[in-house]
């Protein structure tokens, strides 16, 4: 649990002035984030559920939503986001982060700061597929042995090929939606 005068501060050098709206979302974060989490974007629109509060932090996209009798929590991390779609209208835009497992819309007003988000967003997804799909440390037949110049320049004459981490969020994916005739 984070202290709540570090969210607040957090929150204050985003200009985030919310003060009536989404006080029971911002008083839930502190109960939520990580220690070493930073905040980045702060957002307030509605999804499928109804009015919430969307954060985008360092480390994942946190959509809280908090009312009465229950709270709802939608945690995504940035290794499993396999599409983002942005929506802009006259009113209001829209942003999709589609997983694999499910297809999260929200919608909000402020234009500026949607935009600035997706952009965040789509700027650490590609940091965590480039960090996922680069070779790692080629694979040494000798392990039991020690580094010796004549190893160094076999492995180097031969060319041993690297192991590559396969991960299923980065795989393509197509996520199937309704879509209506007023849409």
């Amino acid at each position: 649990m984070v202290d709540a005068d570090k969210v607040s501060r957090q929150l204050k050098k985003l200009g985030v002035k919310f003060q009536f709206w989404c006080r029971p979302e911002i008083n839930e974060l502190p109960k939520i984030l990580f220690e070493d989490e930073q905040l980045e974007h702060v957002l307030i629109g509605h999804y499928e559920g109804g009015f919430a509060l969307i954060c985008a932090t360092d480390k994942r996209v946190l959509l809280v939503d908090k009312k009465p009798f229950y709270l709802t929590i939608e945690d995504v991390r940035y290794d499993m986001i396999s599409d983002v779609q942005y929506n802009h209208r006259l009113l209001n835009s829209t942003v999709r982060l589609g997983t694999v497992h499910k297809t999260i819309s929200f919608t909000g007003y402020n234009h500026v700061k949607m935009r600035s988000f997706t952009s965040y967003i789509q700027e650490l997804v590609m940091v965590y597929r480039q960090q996922q799909n680069s070779p790692t440390q080629p694979i040494k037949p000798f392990n039991n042995l020690v580094n010796t110049p004549l190893e160094n320049s076999l492995n180097s004459a031969i060319n041993i090929p690297s192991r590559k981490v396969m991960n299923p969020y980065n795989m393509p994916v197509v996520i199937r939606r309704r879509v209506s005739r007023f849409y």
